[in-house]
C-alpha cells in the first residue's frame, strides 16, 4: 500500500500533457487494489 502511495505522489506531481490520463490510471489502479483488499477482508460477501 505504501508503494502505491509513493507512485501516486510521483505521478500527481509530474504534470504535463498526459496528466489527466495518468491521474485516471493511478486512481483506477488504486480503486482496484482497494476493492481487492475489501473483498478479501469480507469473505462472507
Amino acid at each position: 500500500m505504501f508503494f502505491i502511495g509513493v507512485i501516486r505522489v510521483i505521478v500527481k506531481t509530474q504534470g504535463g500533457a498526459n496528466k489527466a490520463k495518468e491521474d485516471a490510471a493511478v486512481d483506477a489502479a488504486l480503486a482496484r487494489v482497494e476493492g481487492t483488499r475489501q473483498a478479501s477482508a469480507t469473505p462472507d460477501a
